[in-house]
């Protein structure tokens, strides 16, 4: 709800405190309020924009109503359970619900009297930096750039109410209507009248009839460009600089053919097969951006695309800027993420993407900066911001100085933002015009910017490119339901980019033993606990009283049987390592509900696994360098288990962490998902093992979850392997048996896709060669088609199944096979493999000690010697896996320059 209708609400809200004689006092206020809602419903359900005055009445005659109502108290509750019973709960589609905000906003305004439209669009103008000149003043339309005539003349006696001219000439034209008028249907009119401006009117016109048009009824704001391919009006927060114009006049003339933005994009966006770049991202990203990019060119003004965490989202991203810079000419483009450390990390990203031009990286090419209070520079092409720097500068909220908003003890960012506040309203700021971007790009920012900040991408007049991992309700909503592209997690799994995730429940014995159990099949959907009202979840002040006291959270009499299972249980968690004399424990984060129940749960983990201050250690806000103990977590062997509170709200880097243990809730159901995707990620075999000692590779993700939170989130499977491999057999072959019945419905296609993507990292090449000759293409294929959101290709694929009996007994006899946990264990190396790896142990032994991020880099050029068989080429420093880490200027930056051309020498004599 905006300002004044939350106001309204909250005043009669806080009225029922009990006290007749406060009541008799207000009640004058609370009937004005009643009757400020009742207008506001009345305007959003009509449109109707006429005046509606309240008019005052006395105390008097409000006790004579008040009598009246009173008889009615005692079938209130009556009427009450009546109504709740007729109306349950209710689901928009996406664009029924962003038609609902936008109404409601819009209702939210007191209708403008006529008189006042003319000078608000005047104001307006002025902010946007025209001059408007008075009636009259033709003579001075040269002493600015962008000058405004009022109420000119034009031929034929017809006036129009305002013409806008840039460096003296009439290039478009503005008309003024009452508020509350159709506005598509004066927009046809405002075309009329720009075609009554003529070359041979008194003033010098640039194109007739002119091509840029604009309404108002002092609130909206709709605008037309005729240079644009298929013309479409569309509304605008604020009218455009003359400097905006006079770019799109030069663009125009430049480039007859395609004189808009968007018709560059039609006309000079290369074929993906065509593009040099397009060999650093794999099919999944191509296809996301082919699918922008087809949007983009149809006219969509909001695109979602939805890529699982770990899959490259943000290589797509910046692909698709260095395209719309490179071929459609973007003036400047802005990326939008979620907190500072984001900003910078996308910044450093962009200098690691190599253009076709002489192997430059796009900061190189293209200016990129973080976004200041004092706005862009002129030569800025791409600009990264964060939330919270746009909300300061359009809404004039205080930045936080983390540039992170502060998080409840328990809850997430997400909540926190969807709580009972008024959605931001933005300003016109001078620093950061409307104007200032062709295309906003939006990197999983989830609710921060699509609910209540969504007036922060509004206020722009760009399309907004949002890429999420988890899209919740109010993204669909806010894209309209534009998803072009989507990139599921199941489908990463079978792709390989991702790793598997098992859950993992704790049952409490009478003892007082806890036990792990694997959480396999589907959730019941009537196991889910009754959902708490937005008070009880957004509760910050509810403390850790200690033990056991809250069921959402696990207290300390509990703490040591947990911390108890999860150490006696690592051996069944990774067989892999079980032989390893002192198995390590894996990175492992765990969820706490603030910093006293973070400090319990460290006191009692270092207890049980006997180890010291540093084995485990809480990272919260009120931790002392929580960002440098993150670091630490991150890179350090002897820190294993970090206890958190509010720290990972962000898109923290998971990669080496290989267990979530949950210890309190977590209510929000897209945080919950985009923990799982994170920890999910991959990890190069050689970085893992610098900060896990023994770990091969990283082949699961597991969740333990000790207060069932994953009972109340809706997923369509949790588990489909459990450490033993085993199961969810029946539940594959029940799926396949169905296929042959033709009873498998939309969800059982889906969760048969899932089923079968988590069987391609156990599937050997034999196997892999057996579908494809049965089946005439491969799982991964099978897996795309059943996973398939249009549905066509997914009923092709059933129909598949069903013909081919043996195609599912050889399906079901794959995952038979070997066991899960055979996936991680490493095949035998051939000769020439294992003789490098002897070499390079000796050659790190002699010639170390080295960082981290140094055995990276030469573990890495070790195992693609091996694979080559022969020295290692330095020009292979600028293709995946170095590219990813700034190819030759990474290696040079991690070793400087006259060491890294030493090392590179005698680590080739080392391995020869």
């Amino acid at each position: 709800m905006h300002a004044p209708v939350l106001a309204a609400f909250e005043d009669l809200h806080g009225s029922a405190d009990g006290d007749p004689d406060r009541a008799e006092a207000v009640a004058p206020l609370l009937v004005q309020r009643c009757f400020e809602l009742a207008a506001w419903f009345f305007r959003l359900q009509t449109g109707d924009r006429e005046p509606m005055s309240f008019v005052h009445t006395s105390p008097s005659d409000l006790r004579v109503l008040a009598e009246r109502v009173a008889p009615l108290d005692a079938v209130l509750p009556r009427l009450r359970r009546e109504f709740d019973l007729r109306m349950g709960p209710t689901s928009l589609p996406a664009s029924e619900r962003e038609r609902l905000i936008v109404g409601a906003r819009d209702a939210a305004g007191e209708p403008l009297p006529e008189a006042s439209i003319a000078e608000e669009v005047q104001r307006r103008l002025t902010k946007a930096g025209w001059d408007v000149l008075g009636p009259g003043a033709d003579a001075d339309r040269d002493r600015s750039l962008g000058c405004v005539l009022v109420e000119p003349r034009l031929s034929g006696g017809r006036r129009a109410d305002l013409l806008l001219l840039v460096g003296g000439q009439v290039v478009g034209i503005v008309e003024c209507k009452r508020d509350g008028a159709d506005l598509a249907t004066a927009m046809d009119q405002a075309g009329r009248l720009a075609a009554a401006v003529t070359e041979a009117s008194p003033w010098p016109v640039w194109r007739s009839p002119l091509p840029f048009r604009y309404v108002s009824d002092g609130r909206r704001l709709l605008f037309y460009d005729a240079n644009d391919p298929e013309q479409q009006a569309r509304f605008i927060s604020g009218f455009h600089q003359p400097a905006t114009l006079a770019r799109w006049q030069r663009e125009a003339e430049a480039d007859r053919a395609a004189p808009t933005y968007r018709a560059r994009q039609a006309a000079h966006l290369p074929a993906l097969e065509e593009d040099p770049a397009a060999d650093q991202l794999h099919p999944r990203q191509l296809r996301a951006v082919r699918a922008v990019e087809q949007a983009l060119v149809a006219g969509d003004r909001r695109v979602l695309v939805q890529m699982a965490t770990g899959t490259g989202r943000v290589n797509a991203e910046i692909f698709e800027a260095y395209r719309q810079l490179t071929y459609a000419r973007a003036a400047r483009i802005l990326f939008v993420v979620d907190l500072k450390m984001m900003a910078h990390q996308l910044q450093a990203r962009f200098g690691q993407f190599n253009t076709p031009d002489a192997g430059r990286s796009l900061a190189d090419v293209y200016q990129v900066e973080e976004l200041t209070s004092a706005g862009p520079t002129a030569s800025a092409s791409i600009v990264v911001t964060t939330v919270q720097r746009l909300q300061a500068m359009l809404a004039g909220t205080p930045e936080p100085e983390d540039g992170s908003a502060r998080v409840s003890a328990y809850e997430t960012a997400e909540q926190v933002s969807q709580s009972d506040t008024a959605p931001l309203e933005v300003t016109y700021c001078e620093a950061l015009p409307p104007d200032s971007f062709d295309l906003v790009v939006v990197d999983d920012c989830h609710h921060s910017v699509y609910g209540r900040g969504r007036a922060l991408l509004e206020y722009f007049d760009a399309p907004v490119v949002g890429f999420s991992a988890t899209p919740a309700a109010p993204v669909f909503g806010f894209f309209n339901a534009n998803l072009v592209s989507e990139y599921p997690f199941e489908q990463a799994v079978a792709d390989g980019l991702v790793v598997d995730y098992s859950v993992y429940r704790t049952r409490f014995e009478p003892s007082g033993r806890a036990v792990l159990v694997p959480l396999d099949g589907r959730i019941d959907a009537d196991a889910k606990r009754p959902r708490r009202t937005q008070y009880e979840q957004l509760d910050e002040d509810l403390a850790y009283a200690g033990p056991d006291s809250d069921p959402r959270i696990i207290g300390s009499e509990r703490l040591a049987a947990v911390a108890t299972a999860f150490r006696d249980a690592l051996p069944a968690l990774f067989p892999e390592r079980a032989a390893q004399a002192e198995l390590v424990v894996p990175k492992t984060v765990v969820f706490a509900r603030n910093d006293l129940h973070a400090e319990d749960i460290v006191r009692h983990i270092r207890e049980v696994f006997d180890a010291g201050d540093t084995f485990c250690q809480k990272i919260t806000m009120r931790s002392d360098h929580p960002v440098q103990l993150l670091r630490e977590f991150r890179t350090t062997p002897q820190f294993r288990i970090a206890v958190v509170v509010d720290i990972m709200s962000g898109p923290t880097d998971m990669r080496a962490v290989e267990c979530l243990l949950f210890l309190r809730e977590v209510r929000s159901a897209a945080y919950y998902e985009r923990l799982l995707a994170q920890g999910a990620q991959r990890i190069a075999p050689a970085e893992l093992r610098a900060v896990t000692p023994g770990a091969f590779a990283k082949t699961q993700f597991v969740v333990i979850d000790a207060v069932e939170t994953s009972r109340h989130h809706h997923r369509r499977l949790v588990n489909v392997t459990d450490a033993s491999g085993r199961a969810g057999r029946c539940a594959l072959e029940r799926l396949l048996n169905r296929t042959a019945d033709g009873g498998l419905n939309a969800d059982e296609t889906a969760e048969l896709g899932v089923r079968l993507a988590r069987l391609v990292p156990v599937l050997s090449e034999a196997d892999g060669a057996a579908v494809r000759k049965l089946a005439g293409f491969s799982l991964e294929q099978l897996v795309a088609q059943l996973l398939d959101i249009d549905g066509e290709e997914a009923r092709d694929a059933g129909a598949l199944l069903a013909e081919m009996p043996a195609l599912r007994q050889m399906l079901l006899g794959i995952y038979d096979g070997p066991a899960a946990t055979d996936a991680g264990k490493p095949t035998r190396p051939s000769a020439a493999a294992e003789d490098v790896r002897r070499r390079l142990a000796a050659f790190t032994r002699q010639a170390g000690p080295f960082t981290p991020a140094q055995l990276w880099w030469i573990e890495n050029i070790a195992e693609a010697t091996a694979a080559a068989e022969t020295r290692f080429d330095p020009r292979h420093l600028d293709s995946v896996p170095f590219s990813g880490r700034g190819g030759t200027d990474g290696f040079l930056g991690a070793f400087g320059a006259d060491a890294a051309i030493a090392l590179l020498s005698e680590l080739g004599e080392a391995l020869a």
